[in-house]
């Protein structure tokens, strides 16, 4: 049963599980270095150099437990459904965006509601490029962890439990690694490329031993 916070409209939740239970999509693409491929479930490098990020906004996860599955390289995982606004800034400053950018980390937490909860982790990835994990308060602490046995021509699968506060990655049906603990409150899956022949693509999939999830 999804929960229905304070405030929100029958129509707003059942809009939400309608989200969760569709296809996920990339909704909102930011930086000059990213675009669709085929389908919106698909993110290229736009030959470009910067940074730029995906972000599945329309696909909020608040509760329970969601598995996604990536392929291709790049940076994976999970962050706050924040909004980024080309009118809040002025022209070229969103030509790399990443939300471990600490430039970008006021107007990030300045969109923080009580549907985040209390919990401080509001970005964590990983990146299949270093065979690191990252995560971000937005204040003035990030933290990386390095980790063996991630294959980078192999579809990775993320575990967002939000019963027990953890983000996990698979891989060839193994779990891996616990990423990070602690998580709680709203969050959307996200992906970011960088270089020029990046590509990337994102569907629900069921972590092993588990019931489909997304």
């Amino acid at each position: 049963m999804l929960p229905r916070h304070d405030g929100e409209g029958w129509i707003e939740l059942y809009h939400h599980l309608l989200m969760l239970r569709s296809k996920l999509t990339f909704d909102q693409l930011v930086g000059i270095n990213i675009q669709h491929g085929e389908l919106k479930s698909i993110i290229r490098a736009a030959g470009q150099l910067n940074a730029s990020s995906a972000l599945c906004s329309n696909h909020v996860m608040r509760c329970g437990k969601h598995f996604a599955v990536f392929t291709g390289l790049g940076r994976f995982g999970v962050v706050r459904p924040v909004q980024i606004k080309r009118s809040d800034f002025v022209e070229s400053e969103l030509n790399a965006f990443s939300p471990s950018m600490r430039r970008f980390w006021g107007y990030l937490i300045g969109q923080r509601t009580a549907r985040w909860t209390d919990s401080n982790v509001h970005c964590c990835y990983v990146s299949i490029v270093d065979g690191r994990c990252y995560w971000y308060d937005w204040a003035d602490y990030q933290s990386d962890m390095i980790f063996d046995g991630i294959q980078s021509n192999t579809p990775m699968g993320l575990l967002l439990d939000l019963e027990e506060g953890m983000l996990s990655i698979y891989q060839n049906g193994q779990r891996l690694a616990t990423l990070k603990d602690g998580l709680s409150g709203e969050y959307c899956w996200y992906s970011a490329v960088c270089g020029r022949t990046t590509s990337i693509s994102i569907e629900r999939g069921s972590a092993p031993g588990e019931e489909q999830a997304g």
